[in-house]
Parts: structure tokens; C-alpha cells; sequence
């Protein structure tokens, strides 16, 4: 055998090592998170002792596919000043959240992404998608 080989065999036999500890360290650790959790402990205690957003100041807007085409749901919806709106894309293709007027443009929303924005004056603001133009809808702020 060379002295290379013998050195592969060395650092492979090392490696080997490495990771079966690791894979053991890390089988202890979940199996503690997991049994934490089942016994109400750790993280999701410290979560519920926060208050639930207020549903009146969150909505969603979805990016779908209805009939074969792409559009947002709801068309038009109707918020309060102070609401954010979270636009959500549940297709397979990215779109954007567009102002017509400026006033917010998401950029690209990949699939499976989404984009917040928060109304903080009362109107009627119509916005597309830049990559489908014939994707529109319209919120109402009062």
C-alpha cells in the first residue's frame, strides 16, 4: 500500500469517526428538543405568552390560479388605515404586488413567497402584477 493510500484511509477512518459522533450528538439533541416540547417546555412556552396578532389589522391577499389564469383574491378588499396586507403567491411562477401608483412595489415574489405593506392612509389604491399586466385588483382604506 502507498503512503498515500495509507493516508486516504487514515483521514476517511477519521472522518468516519467524525461523523458517527456527530450523528450521535445530534440524534441527543433532537430527541431532548423533541421530549421538551412534548412536556410543554422550551421554545413554544415562551411563545404563548404572546398576545395572537389582531386579525382585524392582518389581511391576505392570495396569488392563485382560478379558471386557467392568474389572479389576485380577493379583487378588492376592504381594510382599515393601520392594516397590513401580506400578498402571498401560491403559484408555480413568480408575479409582483404593484402600486399603479407608486405607492409600493413588492418586487419579484418567487413562488411560494410572499410581500407585506402596511396602509397607513385611507384611499382606493389599484395595483397589477408587473409580469402579468392583466393580473389587477384594488384595496379600499378607510
Amino acid at each position: 500500500m502507498t503512503m498515500a493510500t495509507q493516508r486516504l484511509k487514515f483521514a476517511l477512518g477519521g472522518m468516519g469517526v467524525f461523523l458517527l459522533v456527530l450523528t450521535l450528538v445530534m440524534s441527543f439533541v433532537v430527541s431532548s428538543t423533541s421530549q421538551a416540547f412534548a412536556a410543554g417546555k422550551g421554545v413554544s412556552q415562551a411563545h404563548s405568552a404572546v398576545a395572537a396578532p389582531d386579525a382585524k389589522t392582518k389581511k391576505t391577499v392570495k396569488i392563485i390560479t382560478k379558471n386557467g389564469t392568474f389572479t389576485f383574491s380577493p379583487t378588492t378588499l376592504k381594510i382599515k388605515v393601520g392594516t397590513t396586507v401580506t400578498w402571498k403567491n401560491l403559484t408555480m411562477v413568480s408575479h409582483t404586488s404593484t402600486s399603479d401608483t407608486g405607492v409600493w412595489d413588492s418586487g419579484i415574489i418567487a413562488p411560494g413567497g410572499k410581500f407585506s405593506f402596511k396602509f397607513t392612509t385611507a384611499g382606493t389604491f389599484t395595483y397589477h402584477c408587473n409580469i402579468h399586466p392583466f393580473m389587477k385588483a384594488t384595496i379600499i382604506v378607510s
